[in-house]
């Protein structure tokens, strides 16, 4: 089969442990072709030997500025340089399946000149992108994505909850949960970072913000248990926008942050947790998640802890908690509990992107494509409908580069003066040579 895979997702995001990249070497492993498409160019696309072409909007034809409002929820230009661009990759034969992980306005758009193209059309959800504009994601529009759940011959999400609430567009979706590269993952034998460690040691990966981390949460328990240490890897607040999580938590002793680790780093780190933590927000948005990081979390023989997220309860060795009492109590559950690593093991083994992979082939084998017009093959206008917030947060980005620009201006000015001043100090102190305008080749007499 030849896949084209849009992924919101960069290639090399999260060290590629993210559910796109890994889908798409897991099919490529079985002897597929990818495209795999992202918004901007990853700094790492590593895929050799697998057969994987990996482009970004922005290679395509895409502007900086018709990506950046498309990810604020704005209106985008014309996408018709884009497909003229991306079509010509495709390897011609075979059957054709482009795959949707997000309702991404500019991919969206693109599904009438890919079903023409004699494209299967597969949505496989990653997140409850129907809770995330109520988090400020308006990159992901309402209208986008009932148009992809309504209009592709597959639907999958990653969580029971996702797939019902993508059923009530009309069709039956399919459950493929996320997975996890167990070798990749399993305890370090190197030596452990040299990280503080307390009565109990909890550990956390992952992008620390507002939207996905409750840091009152973190708060209580550093503050009820000042002999525990809490060690924080992974961005902070990433997005200026949102209360700051390191405001919030970094005046607490028994708090770490330690900035965005390697993935292959990880498990080294992992090897002087007790107790690792999901403390998600109670919102919609977390009870329809799939969090890699807890698969992660249980490769690297961890007992879990997670906050409002009944959907991971049913996993080996997840303990959840509905308050920040259970979770409390929920720490001191795991750190006692006694883990059977073979157990563990087995597990997740059955949790492998392979695995996954296959469930994916087996979903879409044999499903009749939808009947294509050729006369139909056209790129949809823009699915944006941006409420004033939305041009707000917009207008204030393009501020704050503006700003950016300027100070560097400035500084890049403040430079030029000081060497300039300085010359002038030379020239002074130190005469420059005479030279003889009748001497040949200007030497010095």
């Amino acid at each position: 089969m030849n896949f084209l895979y849009f992924s919101t997702l960069a290639w090399d995001e999260a060290g590629g442990a993210h559910n796109p990249t890994q889908m798409a070497r897991a099919l490529a492993r079985d002897g597929h072709a990818i495209v795999f498409v992202e918004p901007q160019p990853s700094a790492a696309r590593s895929a050799e030997p697998l057969p994987i072409d990996i482009v970004a909007l922005t290679e395509l034809g895409m502007t900086q500025m018709e990506l950046r409002r498309a990810w604020y929820g704005l209106e985008t230009g014309e996408l018709e340089t884009v497909a003229k661009n991306l079509l010509p990759r495709i390897v011609e034969g075979g059957t054709r399946v482009a795959i949707f992980s997000a309702p991404f306005d500019p991919f969206v758009r693109m599904v009438p000149l890919l079903r023409a193209n004699h494209f299967q059309i597969v949505y496989y959800a990653m997140d409850d992108f129907a809770a995330a504009p109520a988090l400020g994601y308006t990159q992901f529009v309402a209208g986008a994505q009932e148009f992809l759940a309504r209009e592709s011959d597959v639907v999958i999400g990653v969580t029971p909850s996702i797939a019902q609430s993508l059923e009530r567009f009309g069709k039956p979706a399919h459950v493929i949960p996320n997975g996890i590269d167990l070798l990749e993952m399993q305890r370090s034998t190197a030596r452990a970072p040299d990280v503080m460690r307390g009565e109990l040691t909890l550990g956390f990966w992952g992008t620390i913000m507002e939207s996905m981390f409750d840091a009152e949460l973190i708060a209580r328990i550093a503050q009820n248990h000042p002999r525990w240490m809490i060690h924080l890897l992974g961005a902070v607040d990433p997005e200026p926008h949102r209360a700051s999580i390191r405001a919030r938590l970094e005046n607490f002793p028994n708090i770490f942050f330690h900035g965005a680790v390697p993935h292959d780093e990880l498990p080294r780190y992992a090897a002087a947790f007790d107790v690792a933590l999901a403390p998600f927000p109670d919102n919609d948005f977390t009870r329809g998640r799939d969090p890699i990081k807890v698969y992660e979390y249980l490769a690297a023989h961890m007992p879990v802890v997670a906050s409002y997220a009944p959907q991971l309860e049913t996993l080996p060795y997840v303990y959840g908690a509905h308050s920040a009492e259970e979770f409390e109590k929920a720490i001191q559950r795991a750190a006692s509990t006694r883990l059977d690593t073979r157990a563990i093991d087995q597990f997740l083994t059955q949790q492998s992107w392979a695995v996954r992979a296959e469930a994916l082939l087996h979903s879409i084998h044999d499903v009749k494509i939808s009947a294509s017009d050729s006369n139909a093959a056209r790129i949809l206008p823009s699915f944006a409908r941006p409420d004033a917030d939305a041009v707000l947060r917009y207008a204030r980005r393009l501020e704050q580069e503006l700003d950016a620009v300027q100070n560097w201006a400035r500084e890049l000015e403040s430079i030029a003066q000081t060497r300039t001043s300085g010359l002038e100090r030379m020239k002074r102190l130190v005469p420059l040579p005479r030279f003889h305008s009748g001497q040949a080749g200007g030497k010095r007499i």
